[in-house]
């Protein structure tokens, strides 16, 4: 390889996510060692904050080396490369052992590129072991489930952990035929694969069991407001801002996330997981799926532990009884279709669903729905059942 200069002339790389803080990579040089020894040092500068730009995106990043050959038309990626291949803010230099994987160009026909790779996450894993004191709580993704799986303790207790659901149509509520009700969701989102639980809430909040008591229990009577607003008349949809004093605004300050509720849409979306039938699994009510009241009285004073019964086909526990789950939206009789909907927007009654272990069958169906005031709380005999499942809307 008989050169002096690597051709690296507008080598750019565009970080491929629309723009949070607009991260680039630009200033992309690539020099032969002199003697040459198969050695190329390469240096590259990041504008923008990539690490925060992946967090809110939920994707793994890497830095991708290519040297291309524009005459003899082929691409090879580098894999031995040693030094700074961060993505933080600043100029970063590396090398490149290009006689190691048995590379050799003319300096007249060769480009390198340097750009940034982006895999999305499966799953979101939030550390709340810190507890209701903490300043921060640390975010974690995952591309796989942890060896033992999630349904085991720690993930019901001091984690709490959410699945990828990507962008789809469907058509929402009981008559799968009703084209009026078709609703396509443009982004990606996660969604809770339990309900939250009480020692989960304690450790946001700080506050104290409810009428469900058990730590693996979902946190029951709870109320819309407690969640997301702290007792201010509700906001959503005029905009997304939550009480700094409710459990989504603890939450949101520790994670740098905007986690919240499900939109209605979004919860039958991934209640359904892609099904038409009248629960997740099937047409027939099956207590291996859902806790539901299936002797026609009440059989238990108190919900049941998430995870307990088999999960949707997406993997998610719980989306059929134990503990009506809030919603965003107020409560309208009609469902309507449309893009990414957001409901009425003004209401007396936010959305519940998914029914309760006091429901029948019939109301913990995919599309079954029902409503209760947003200021519904603790202590309140008839809220007791109401829980809630985490949300994180990604962008597009």
């Amino acid at each position: 390889m008989n050169i002096k200069k690597i051709k690296a002339a507008g080598i750019m790389a565009m970080v491929a996510m629309s723009a949070l803080a607009a991260p680039t990579i630009t200033g992309v040089t690539a020099q032969q060692r002199y003697p040459w020894n198969g050695k190329v040092d390469i240096s590259y500068t990041v504008t923008g904050d990539i690490a925060a730009e992946a967090k809110q995106r939920a994707v793994f990043t890497s830095l991708k080396v290519t040297a291309i050959d524009k005459v003899a038309n082929t691409t090879n990626i580098a894999t031995q490369l040693s030094g700074d291949t961060a993505l933080t803010a600043g100029t970063h230099k590396f090398v490149w052992d290009m006689n190691a994987e048995g590379l050799t160009f003319k300096s007249s026909n060769v480009v390198f590129k340097v750009s940034c790779e982006t895999t999305p996450a499966t799953y979101c894993v939030i550390d709340l072991s810190a507890g209701a004191n903490a300043t921060s709580y640390p975010v974690t993704y995952l591309a796989e489930p942890p060896s033992g799986g999630f349904n085991v303790d720690e993930y019901k207790t001091t984690k709490l952990v959410l699945k990828r659901i990507e962008a789809g149509t469907f058509i929402m509520g009981e008559d799968q035929n009703d084209e009026s009700h078709r609703v396509t969701l443009t982004k990606p989102f996660f969604c809770g694969l339990f309900e939250v639980t009480e020692k989960q809430y304690a450790l946001v909040t700080g506050g104290y069991p409810s009428y469900s008591c058990g730590d693996k229990r979902p946190r029951g009577t709870v109320s819309y407001y407690a969640i997301r607003e702290s007792g201010s008349d509700g906001n959503w949809p005029s905009y997304s801002a939550v009480g700094s004093s409710s459990f989504m605004g603890k939450l949101r300050t520790r994670t740098g996330l905007d986690f919240d509720l499900p939109t209605e849409a979004q919860w039958e979306y991934a209640c359904r997981a892609g099904t038409t039938t009248t629960y997740s699994y099937g047409d027939t009510a099956d207590e291996n799926y859902m806790r539901y009241n299936e002797k026609g009285w009440v059989n238990s004073s108190y919900s049941y532990e998430v995870g307990e019964t088999l999960p949707n086909p997406w993997g998610l526990y719980d989306m059929h009884g134990n503990v009506w789950e809030w919603c965003l939206d107020w409560y309208a009789s009609s469902l309507s279709g449309g893009t990414d909907p957001k409901g009425p927007s003004t209401g007396t009654e936010r959305v519940m669903r998914g029914g309760s272990y006091e429901s029948s069958a019939l109301g913990c169906t995919s599309s079954s729905r029902s409503s209760y005031f947003p200021s519904g709380r603790e202590g309140y005999y008839e809220a007791r059942i109401n829980g809630f499942r985490l949300s994180l809307t990604l962008p597009e």
